[in-house]
């Protein structure tokens, strides 16, 4: 009977935390407006995690089933909506209705102001996060029970962190090796009828299976020839398909979408094929030829320098940066992608095959962390259109691409530049403060404005984008190009964003397209809307249990400290996959030491406290750089102990006050609506910087151990 008990522990705390990833990965990805919406989908995991550990009432496990399949079939639907002055797919289309009304740019969609298609996405979104947290109701009170009626609690607690860690690495697993988060969803409902405890509940999760294995049936299998394949990365859900629909002169090739929209070609804009288009482009073109000869935006880095012997590209993509480094004669091209996955696309299916050359090294990382790795000098460094399209973790406000363009990373790519070497970074700038935010951190890390070049062929060479040019020496590229006609060329397309943006990119303030420092009005107001809604339910005496205001102010901490120490990671480590993975393991790590300790008796509350609160203090006054001076092992070493010790002290006091009382299910579930509560607080970062969380961390950790001395009479 005990073994079973453990079992069922470990089932579902495996589900939570598998289930949860699942979800944020693939609402992320089919409904934008959640890759944006930060934490948003988190925090509903949370609030219905929590409000199961504290309702009266008995919610059967098949409610989680039936609702998933719900979520499921969400995802499904294509149906297109028209109303007066608005026309939309219905779910899938909510990013198009709230697009308008965010502060903060999002990728190619519709901005037509709409009052009633703004109020219509709000309901569907607010829907969907209520869903998501009525989801995880049934899992959060089959848990609270648990822990309420064993009688090892810190035995119990250690098995629920151990299976989330299992859950964790799992859903990596599926990440990395290409799985679909549908196939995940199917194997979540085969958990849940495993789960189900009355026949009533097992009849009606086999009945949510079965609809989901039909709903969920694999189509069938095309090659990119004949219709577009999916693939699914560790990041982003990629959509390959051969570009159609070309004017006679455009070039032609493979088009990549990401999360459902327009991302990348992967073209052939050889000399041989484009000597095929050539009589094309001279009928369309006759009298622009000159300039035409300078708006490749891949060959122009090599054209304004020359002779360039060693080049590195951040953000290669499928390819077409390092097919035309070699047709411009470069005999070292080193490539740094963060997306495997599309890396993978570039080497089979990129009609140059620029990643089979010798002289092309390949590395799959992030480009801020190869940048500070690397000791090597180049004359040109190429950083092109990394325009993120999926945020780097779900505990993170901060896209895969944010710290690429900050002025500590600008800086340090000024350092890996030869004396003569040139940095050219091409965006799409949709918003002239964007491009004003990039000139002015340019300009800041190089002490210098840099030369600003608009660079288009209507698909002759792609899509182009606002180039920004910056030697390594300072000043204009313009007095080095010998050839008039290409300076004539950079005089006639140049962008000036002086003046245009209130602030600079910084490691603190990461967020590039943010249009100032604020709380944006979309964010603002799905948080007040949630938080109304959980007050109301939680007004409800007869239904919900009384929070435990100790652990309520324990949770806050946590998810504040975990949320701000996932971005710092990324500055030391790569904002990876990788790095994500290994913290939060790190994390989970920690607490189970840290109930090792309590159950050794090593250290008490009150020494534990003194202990987190130095850890954090010293957080706030040793600045994260000083661990980039120290060799590569060390820096490891010290810098995950630096970040992740102030979760061990954390982790004693949760678990010794975690034994010390009988209304365990109370207790964790406080501490989960807490953590909601950290991350709505997490958006302040927006308006104060990402550093400003760790006042508001220490904050709610004095205070939650305050109330805890008082409560339980340490």
């Amino acid at each position: 009977m005990l073994n079973r008990k453990y079992l069922n522990l470990f089932c579902v705390s495996f589900l939570i935390l598998f289930l949860e990833l699942l979800l944020i990965r693939l609402l992320s990805t089919e409904i934008r407006i959640f890759a944006y919406l930060s934490n948003i989908l988190l925090i509903a995991i949370f609030v219905g995690t929590g409000i199961g550990m504290l309702i009266k009432r008995t919610v059967p496990i098949y409610v989680s089933a039936v609702t998933l399949f719900a979520l499921e079939a969400i995802l499904s639907m294509r149906y297109i909506v028209r109303l007066p002055n608005v026309e939309f797919k219905i779910f899938t289309g909510v990013t198009e209705l709230l697009a308008p009304l965010s502060n903060s740019y999002i990728w190619l969609q519709s901005e037509t102001y709409s009052k009633s298609g703004i109020i219509i996405g709000l309901a569907l979104a607010l829907f969907i996060i209520a869903l998501v947290s009525f989801l995880f109701i049934p899992l959060g009170q089959y848990l609270g029970d648990i822990f309420t009626k064993g009688k090892k609690p810190i035995l119990l607690y250690s098995i629920d962190i151990i299976a989330a860690l299992f859950g964790m690495w799992v859903f990596q697993f599926f990440s990395v090796f290409g799985f679909s988060p549908y196939f995940g969803l199917f194997l979540c409902q085969i958990i849940l009828v495993l789960l189900a405890n009355t026949n009533y509940s097992k009849i009606l999760t086999l009945v949510a299976l079965f609809a989901s294995l039909v709903l969920l049936l694999p189509k069938e299998a095309y090659q990119p020839y004949e219709k577009p394949v999916t693939f699914w990365s560790p990041y982003q859900k990629l959509t390959l398909s051969l570009v159609k629909n070309l004017k006679s002169y455009q070039a032609g090739g493979w088009y990549l979408e990401v999360n459902n929209v327009g991302y990348m070609g992967l073209l052939d804009l050889s000399n041989k094929d484009y000597g095929k288009r050539e009589n094309d482009i001279k009928t369309a073109f006759g009298q622009n030829l000159t300039d035409l000869n300078f708006a490749n935006q891949y060959t122009l880095p090599y054209k304004i320098r020359p002779n360039a012997e060693n080049v590195l590209i951040i953000g290669g993509g499928g390819g077409n940066d390092a097919a035309a480094a070699l047709r411009s004669g470069v005999q070292s091209v080193d490539i740094a992608e963060i997306d495997p996955t599309i890396a993978a696309i570039g080497k089979k299916y990129h009609p140059e095959k620029p990643y089979s050359s010798e002289k092309v090294n390949l590395t799959v990382n992030d480009g801020r962390a190869y940048i500070e790795r690397t000791n090597k000098k180049y004359d040109i460094i190429i950083m092109s259109l990394a325009d993120s399209h999926t945020t780097s973790s779900s505990l993170s406000n901060v896209q895969l691409d944010n710290y690429l363009y900050t002025k500590e990373s600008l800086t340090k790519a000024r350092e890996r530049l030869t004396d003569s070497g040139v940095l050219f970074l091409t965006f799409e700038v949709t918003r002239p403060w964007i491009g004003g935010r990039i000139q002015e951190t340019l300009r800041q890390a190089f002490g210098a404005k840099p030369d600003i070049v608009e660079v288009r062929s209507d698909g002759i060479f792609g899509w182009g984008g606002i180039m920004f040019i910056e030697p390594k020496a300072g000043g204009s590229i313009k007095p080095t190009v010998k050839d008039p006609k290409l300076v004539s060329f950079l005089d006639k397309n140049a962008r000036d964003y002086s003046g245009l943006a209130p602030n600079i990119l910084t490691d603190n303030w990461p967020y590039i397209y943010l249009d100032k420092p604020r709380i944006p009005i979309l964010h603002l107001l799905v948080a007040v809307i949630s938080l109304a809604g959980l007050l109301l339910f939680k007004s409800r005496q007869k239904v919900m249990k009384k929070i435990n205001i100790p652990f309520f102010l324990l949770g806050v901490g946590f998810m504040l400290f975990e949320i701000q120490n996932i971005s710092k990671s990324a500055l030391i480590f790569g904002n990876t996959w990788v790095t994500n993975l290994f913290i939060i393991s790190g994390v989970l790590i920690f607490i189970l030491a840290a109930n090792l300790a309590t159950i050794k008796r090593l250290m008490g509350e009150k020494q534990a406290f003194v202990f987190l609160f130095i850890t954090l203090l010293a957080q706030i006054i040793i600045p994260l750089n000083a661990f980039n001076t120290l060799p590569f092992w060390p820096k490891v070493v010290s810098s995950v102990l630096f970040l992740t010790l102030p979760h061990f002290f954390s982790g004693v006091i949760f678990a010794s006050l975690f034994a010390k009382d009988k209304e365990r299910g109370t207790l964790f579930g406080s501490n989960l609506i807490g953590s909601a509560l950290g991350g709505f607080l997490a958006i302040s970062s927006y308006l104060f910087g990402i550093s400003a969380l760790l006042y508001i961390t220490l904050f709610a950790y004095t205070a939650g151990f305050a109330l805890a001395v008082k409560k339980y009479k340490l």
